[in-house]
């Protein structure tokens, strides 16, 4: 596959007019077993409330500095004055160095907005293409996290959602992975995320209504892993693979009163935690 000129083949494929000023979102995604592809040329897709539309506007929301990229884990090509709808960028393939998270391939502006993303598994298969552009202004991705929420803070009561925090530059809780959010429901769950600077995976914890068989599969682009441990259902979603899921998982069991206790009072997650 051309790496160069995967989102703008794909949106040409597809016969759509493009004309001065328009924007852009593409995402393309393995679900499953096949290929679909999300296209929105409207000004106002932020108006968009379907999953991929949704989908889509976390990712132009999403964080990403180069310099966050951690080298103990990742290794990193770059190939710079890429001109691209005439607008210099550069381009970075990120290969983790052991094959327990997904590979990047990133188009970034001057000032480290995304242009164009692709993220490949563990086997090289593409998991999914995004890119937001808009052909008179640039990519249409931005720093979105201003100083109160890189410092941390907490929401309130709101709906079913008991609470959520918010954190920033986290020390590491597992192979370079830090616990960044988590959000805590009223019904005795809880969604931790965690993220490396590259790559991100979520777990959500609840009591199990049935003892199911764990299930390991793609949906939207990410993998997902699910299972029961002791009336306990865990979920993993995210671009790691799936043995890196099952000792997230482990690890959580085999801690989790302690773990659930320091998440639901708004604390971080470290690696203290199961190495006592």
């Amino acid at each position: 596959m051309n790496k160069f000129l995967v989102i703008l083949l794909l949106v040409f494929s597809l016969h759509v007019p493009l004309y001065a000023g328009q924007k852009t979102v593409v995402f393309k995604f393995l679900n499953q077993d096949r290929y679909e592809v999300y296209l929105n040329l409207q000004d106002d897709y932020r108006n968009d409330n379907s999953i991929m539309g949704s989908i889509s506007r976390q990712l132009l929301r999403g964080y990403f500095s180069v310099d966050r990229i951690p080298q103990q884990y990742y290794s990193v090509e770059k190939l710079d004055n890429i001109s691209y709808f005439g607008f210099n960028i550069s381009q970075y393939v990120i290969f983790p160095k052991n094959k327990d998270r997904f590979k990047s391939t990133l188009w970034l502006d001057e000032k480290e907005h995304i242009v164009k993303l692709e993220v490949f598994d563990t086997t090289n298969t593409l998991m999914f293409a995004f890119s937001g552009f808009d052909y008179t202004e640039g990519a249409m991705h931005g720093y979105q996290y201003k100083e109160h929420q890189k410092r941390g803070h907490k929401k309130g009561r709101h709906g079913d959602i008991d609470a959520k925090y918010k954190f920033w530059d986290t020390p590491e809780f597992y192979k370079g992975f830090s616990h960044f959010h988590t959000t805590v429901f009223s019904n005795n769950s809880m969604d931790l995320a965690f993220q490396d600077g590259v790559n991100r995976f979520s777990v959500f914890i609840k009591p199990a209504t049935n003892n199911t068989a764990p299930v390991s599969k793609i949906v939207y682009g990410n993998y997902l892993f699910s299972r029961v441990i002791d009336d306990t259902e865990y979920t993993v979603y995210g671009t790691v693979s799936f043995g890196f899921m099952e000792e997230i998982v482990n690890i959580i069991h085999q801690n989790k009163k302690n773990i659930v206790d320091i998440a639901s009072s708004g604390n971080i997650l470290t690696s203290e935690i199961y190495k006592k």
